[in-house]
Parts: C-alpha cells; sequence; structure tokens
C-alpha cells in the first residue's frame, strides 16, 4: 500500500477524536486515514529524524509507519491515545533500522569537542547558533537508549506514561534514562555555555 502523505492544511479541522478517526478507519472510511495521517506525520517525521539523522530513511520510514497504521488498524485499542500507538510503531522501526546499520558507535563524551567557526565573533547571535548546533551535535551522539526516550520528552511533549508504553519500558527507567540523558548533555555543553552565557 502507497501511503500519500498530507500537504497543506484543511479548511475546518477534522472534530472527531483519534478513536473515532480509527473506528472510521476500520469500517473503510479511507477520508479518516488521511486525517490521521495529517494530524500525526509531522510528530513522526520529527521523531524519525532526530532518532536516524537521514531525511531519505525518515521520509522512507514515515510512510512504513502509516502503512503500518494501516494494515494493523485492528490491533489499535481506542482506550489509549492513538499518538503513543503511531509512535510506538514508529520507534520500532527506527530501532530495527539501527540494529540492520549495525554501525551505530557509542561515542565516549569525553571524547567530543564542541567547537564552532564563530568562536571568534562573540556576540549574541552567533552564541545562540552555537548553542543550538552544539545542542544538536551533542544529542546527536547520545546513546539511542537515552536519546530515544530524551526526544520522545523534549520534542514530542510526550508525558512519562505515555513514552513507557510506546518504548515497553518501566517509567522509573524511562526517568532515569531522561536523567541520565540530560546529564550528559549537560557536560558536553558545558564549555559551550561558559563561552556564550
Amino acid at each position: 500500500m502507497a501511503v500519500r502523505l498530507v500537504r497543506g492544511r484543511r479548511r475546518e479541522p477534522d472534530p472527531r477524536s483519534d478513536a473515532e478517526l480509527m473506528i472510521a478507519l476500520c469500517k473503510g472510511d479511507d477520508q479518516s486515514f488521511t486525517e490521521i495521517i495529517r494530524r500525526f506525520q509531522d510528530p513522526v517525521y520529527s521523531l524519525l529524524i532526530r532518532m536516524l539523522g537521514n531525511e531519505d530513511e525518515a521520509e522512507e520510514l514515515l510512510q512504513v509507519t502509516f502503512c503500518r497504521v494501516h494494515r494493523y488498524r485492528e490491533h489499535y485499542d481506542t482506550s489509549r491515545p492513538l499518538i503513543t500507538w503511531v509512535l510506538t510503531i514508529a520507534s520500532n522501526l527506527a530501532k530495527k533500522e539501527w540494529r540492520r546499520r549495525s554501525r551505530w558507535l557509542q561515542i565516549p563524551l569525553d571524547n567530543v569537542t564542541l567547537t564552532s567557526p564563530m568562536q571568534t565573533a562573540p556576540h549574541y547571535d552567533a552564541g545562540r547558533r552555537e548553542l543550538k548546533a552544539s545542542l544538536e551535535e551533542a544529542i546527536d551522539k547520545l546513546p539511542p537508549h537515552y536519546r530515544e526516550p530524551f526526544l520522545l520528552r523534549e520534542d514530542q511533549q510526550l508525558t512519562y506514561e505515555e513514552i513507557s508504553e510506546v518504548l515497553g519500558i518501566r517509567i522509573g527507567t524511562v526517568k532515569s534514562r531522561i536523567n541520565r540523558a540530560r546529564a550528559l548533555l549537560r557536560e558536553a555543553l558545558s564549555e559551550a555555555w561558559e563561552r556564550w552565557k
């Protein structure tokens, strides 16, 4: 099944809840599937691009994610948030891609040097650009098991309970991994922050 991503905005937002859309989809309503894609393509793509770091792979897995949503629509539990179910599918696809690549190296943050060509021009905008670039670089270097819950929390604004459901791990583990990711980021960014604060 080919999935067509939705471009542009609707004039009128669809008033149906996520669960109502999935029920309609199970009954064969193709418009409900279009609305599901419209609602969730941006957060799913955002998660995939941050996890994979490659636009082509993220776009491909975005398509596969919605193909799986359509294929396994009967498996969706309407008592749970649809976003967590869709992000679980996307997350599992990204993890499978990590395993397939088998080139994800664990880079110790002790060896990371955060530099910028703007170091010689210490003004506010340059500092903001460097801090943003340094943050992106540091996030990309986080081990996947820290990066994934961190991105679900910070980018997707999911609750700890939702992240627990998406990743299939306990809430305590989610909290400790997010805290560890934040600690690693603070450590990695301390030098850049001192230069520009």
